[in-house]
């Protein structure tokens, strides 16, 4: 008897959190690929170590984490948000998961050719992105939401 009313209770509820649509807003969206391009450079700072000049990877890479640290932090804000709201919680440990995913994913390409073609044809991208203006900032992010394959598919608005 008491298994049936916990299991009425239950079904009375509202559907669980978990189960609402798992899908981006356009702010999402522009989200996560900000923090791909994030994920991205500091892969390429971490493997390659240098621009194909010689210079020292990890100040840039830094300036631009400093750069833009608000905006990364929004875009951590805006995930943490659609996490707690897809999955409950507080959204942290999907954002960490998402973190260790995108990294993941850019490791991923390094393996499927190798390190010394990855950083030949990436490697001057953390200069490029230190050196460029939040315009050209915002329309590689723009650039990533057209071409990267997202962990979740924009919704129908």
């Amino acid at each position: 008897m008491i298994k049936r009313f916990f299991l009425l209770v239950l079904f009375m509820l509202p559907a669980p959190v978990w189960a609402q649509s798992q899908c981006y807003s356009e702010d999402e969206m522009r989200a996560e690929q900000l923090l791909r391009l994030h994920s991205e450079l500091m892969v390429i700072t971490v493997m390659c170590h240098q621009s194909s000049k010689g210079i020292n990877l990890i100040p840039y890479y830094t300036g631009f984490t400093k750069r833009y640290i608000q905006p990364l932090h929004d875009a951590e804000e805006v995930m943490q948000h659609h996490y707690s709201a897809t999955y409950g919680g507080n959204g942290v440990d999907q954002l960490d998961r998402l973190r260790t995913r995108l990294a993941n994913e850019i490791s991923q390409q390094i393996a499927d050719s190798s390190a010394p073609e990855f950083c030949a044809e990436r490697r001057d991208k953390v200069l490029v992105m230190y050196r460029a203006s939040a315009h050209d900032v915002n329309n590689e992010v723009g650039r990533l939401v057209d071409d990267a394959q997202p962990y979740e598919s924009l919704c129908d608005e």
